[in-house]
């Protein structure tokens, strides 16, 4: 009895030293980090995709493998077709660029010939400051879209391997599952793969309930820019729809890309531009995300402000994406626990 008592104790210890040990390898060492991200973006991934699977494997009867095949080359596809297709337009359009402030100028100086504001000191200082700011703003985003063209050739090979490992998560999902419950002691086992249902039933919500938000934003977006005659309404609207996945802020950051492509044309189309999006931030914002994020997940908007306030702060765009559904695995696991063990 004492010798069982001190090999638990002893297995304990061994648990926690190797997990210490990777969290401080995963932040200390480059190669068990990048290991680390494809396998957890990989399995985030094939989570989010395993009901688009399901569908394809109940509508065309069609076996699990084969409909992780079609998942995986639709999305290869659409990203092919995304680079194909945009990419050289992008790179055209960045000639343009200039003609940016050559707007925002010819704009400023109309206004205030027309309203006789070129006498104004405070006038001409808010003039020049728009001016700098914006030159500093482009040569900032200049060094970084080429810094992240570096990273993102320097860590291609990794990328490649991201569709390969979503594939055996689709494939043998469950198959992983249930071998990783068997390291768990007989006795645990039942209320583990009560809680971790509990978890899919409300992730599952919460990712269904953002894609349809998103799915929303993209067509009304879409519905605004082909209106303005605003160039690449398609792809713009897909951003906007990706980036919406960021509750509430997602809308925000899916209007610049927009109002920059508008300044191309003229100041006055970004301005409607910005005035558009503005409504659909609100009614999507206002209306839509409270219910139905504040349902699928069971808190409160404000909590889930200011997670996503957290989230920005720890791990920036990606930490905002990531926090909600981490609360909401959290908030299971406490709910389970007590529910459960006391």
């Amino acid at each position: 009895m004492q010798l069982k008592k001190h090999k638990k104790l002893i297995v304990s210890i061994l648990i926690l030293v190797c997990v210490i040990s990777l969290i401080l390898a995963y932040f200390f060492n480059h190669s068990i980090n990048t290991i680390v991200n494809i396998i957890v973006i990989s399995f985030i991934l094939a989570y989010t995709l395993s009901p688009i699977r399901d569908a394809l494997e109940a509508k065309l009867k069609v076996s699990k493998r084969a409909a992780s095949i079609i998942v995986i080359a639709m999305i290869i596809g659409i990203i092919i077709t995304c680079i194909i297709v945009i990419v050289p337009d992008l790179f055209n359009e960045i000639h343009n660029i200039s003609n940016i402030f050559d707007n925002i100028n010819s704009f400023l100086e109309e206004v205030t010939l027309k309203y006789n504001l070129n006498n104004s000191f405070v006038i001409n200082v808010i003039y020049n400051q728009v001016l700098e700011k914006g030159n500093a703003i482009w040569i900032s985003f200049s060094e970084s879209a080429v810094d992240n063209l570096i990273k993102f050739s320097d860590n291609i090979i990794s990328f490649a391997i991201i569709p390969i490992m979503i594939y055996y998560f689709l494939c043998d999902g469950s198959k992983i599952y249930n071998k990783s419950l068997l390291l768990l002691p007989t006795e645990k086992r039942a209320i583990t793969k009560k809680i971790l249902k509990d978890i899919d039933s409300v992730l599952t919500r919460y990712i269904a309930s953002q894609l349809l938000l998103s799915g929303v934003v993209g067509v009304l977006t879409f519905v605004l820019l082909l209106a303005l005659k605003v160039k690449f309404p398609l792809w713009i609207s897909i951003l906007n729809a990706i980036l919406n996945i960021i509750p509430y802020f997602g809308p925000i950051f899916g209007a610049i890309p927009a109002v920059i492509v508008a300044l191309l044309d003229s100041p006055v189309k970004a301005l409607w531009v910005i005035v558009g999006m503005f409504v659909i931030q609100q009614l999507e914002g206002d209306i839509l995300a409270p219910k139905m994020t504040g349902d699928s997940t069971d808190m409160h908007p404000f909590v889930i402000i200011i997670l996503l306030i957290t989230g920005d702060n720890f791990g920036g765009l990606i930490g905002m994406v990531l926090v909600v559904p981490i609360a909401v695995i959290i908030k299971v696991l406490y709910d389970d626990i007590n529910y459960y063990l006391f």
